[in-house]
């Protein structure tokens, strides 16, 4: 019996030192913590929590695993521990704070086709904490509002794979990668891009493959800072080889929004972020294959991230959008800033010239050699765009935006949405 109360007496000690957490020290790690969450960066915000997660207050704690959970794709934990933190602690948590964790909602209700539950956050949002957000934010949730009121009530997106799968990747004109896509009895080809938050279609393309439009007018940012018009639609069902896509949302633009008639060149459409992840497993090929698997495979790597619809990779502890769709990739100004003495040593600066569907800008900045370790191995990009300026209307918080060039060094890359890796053969 002795023995008993002795072992139970140190299991409660060793117990209570594991709950027990000092304030001062609570607090300075949740700073630390939540700093690397503004900054985008997740990959340090996670491994930062999980070493030091014991010292912090339990409100604190969560708050930090709701936006951790909701980066690396696992909407139901982010949401089931928001929900608690509403609950038990509503007092404990400011305003800002509390907006900030109904974003997060609305971004796990995105990725869980709850478009009802989503739109019902934003109207939160807007009623109780417009005061604390900017006119562009207001802005933004009322843009939001108009896309989740669309599709309330409509069925949620589903993809079926009948077995492991692969296509050919077609080339286009701007040496976009293509795939075709099967509906209304049509062949169709439409470019693939982990970068696009959401599938994007050409009006006649829409009517073409006898898409069901929805109401609304919405404006859609692109990275010149412009604004775009397009409505909404729901394609009942199309396919990709073995692959059947139900429901799938996309954005309809008008024709010439999507046509460079400089080089002759029509998009036809744009299977964007939210198709591709939920195939789970995706691998492109340097023979021009796109697989996918029946089943996603488990790996140690953990070097994804989400930033709400858009891949985020760590390389060399620096973090990117990660943008299957662009042909090259772009270092930000956060890049210049942490190799600016490097850069100016050796490189002259000059123009450059970026944009997209919403047009084309030009910003000061260098041509340099970009020369990253990935997967243990050292790659060697030349004359990749570096600015020394902004781009867009809010500041670039990642070192850059990883395209096709980095993808054509390896024999294969396979991106895997259910255990949030990047990995490069």
């Amino acid at each position: 019996m002795t023995r008993f109360i002795t072992l139970l007496f140190v299991l409660l000690v060793i117990f209570g030192c594991a709950v027990k957490t000092d304030d001062g020290l609570s607090q300075k790690r949740y700073n630390k913590i939540n700093a690397y969450l503004d900054e985008k960066d997740f990959f340090h915000a996670r491994d930062t929590f999980n070493y030091y997660k014991l010292e912090i207050a339990k409100p604190q704690r969560l708050i930090l695993e709701a936006f951790i959970d909701n980066a690396f794709n696992d909407p139901e934990s982010s949401n089931k521990v928001i929900d608690e933190i509403f609950e038990k602690y509503p007092d404990v948590v400011n305003d800002s704070v509390k907006q900030k964790l109904l974003e997060v909602q609305q971004g796990n209700y995105v990725h869980l086709y709850h478009y009802e539950k989503a739109n019902q956050t934003v109207k939160e949002i807007l009623d109780n904490y417009s005061g604390i957000l900017s006119k562009d934010e207001i802005d933004d949730y009322k843009n939001s509002q108009i896309i989740w009121t669309a599709l309330s009530g409509q069925p949620k997106q589903e993809v079926i794979i009948q077995r492991n799968t692969t296509l050919a990747i077609k080339r286009d004109v701007a040496q976009l990668a293509n795939l075709t896509v099967q509906a209304n009895g049509i062949d169709t080809d439409f470019i693939f891009d982990t970068g696009a938050n959401i599938s994007t279609v050409t009006q006649s393309t829409a009517k073409k493959l006898n898409m069901k439009m929805l109401d609304g007018s919405i404006q859609v940012g692109a990275i010149t800072g412009l604004t775009v018009q397009s409505q909404l639609a729901i394609c009942p069902e199309f396919t990709l080889g073995d692959i059947t896509v139900k429901n799938a949302v996309f954005l309809v633009f008008p024709d010439e929004a999507l046509a460079f008639p400089q080089i002759n060149y029509q998009i036809n459409g744009i299977l964007g972020y939210p198709v591709i992840e939920a195939m789970k497993q995706i691998t492109i090929t340097q023979k021009e294959e796109f697989i996918v698997p029946k089943v996603p495979v488990q790996y140690p790597l953990r070097n994804m991230a989400l930033d709400f619809l858009n891949p985020v990779i760590c390389i060399e502890g620096e973090h990117y959008t990660f943008d299957s769709g662009a042909v090259g990739t772009s270092l930000y100004n956060r890049f210049f800033f942490k190799h600016r003495e490097a850069i100016q040593g050796k490189y002259q600066e000059t123009d450059l010239n970026f944009g997209g569907a919403g047009g084309t800008l030009s910003k000061r900045g260098y041509f340099i050699s970009f020369e990253p370790e990935i997967e243990g191995r050292k790659i060697v990009l030349d004359s990749v765009q570096v600015f020394t300026e902004n781009i867009g209307d809010k500041p670039n918080m990642y070192y850059g935006n990883i395209g096709q060039d980095v993808i054509k060094q390896f024999n294969k890359m396979t991106i895997n949405f259910k255990y949030m890796y990047i990995k490069f053969d």
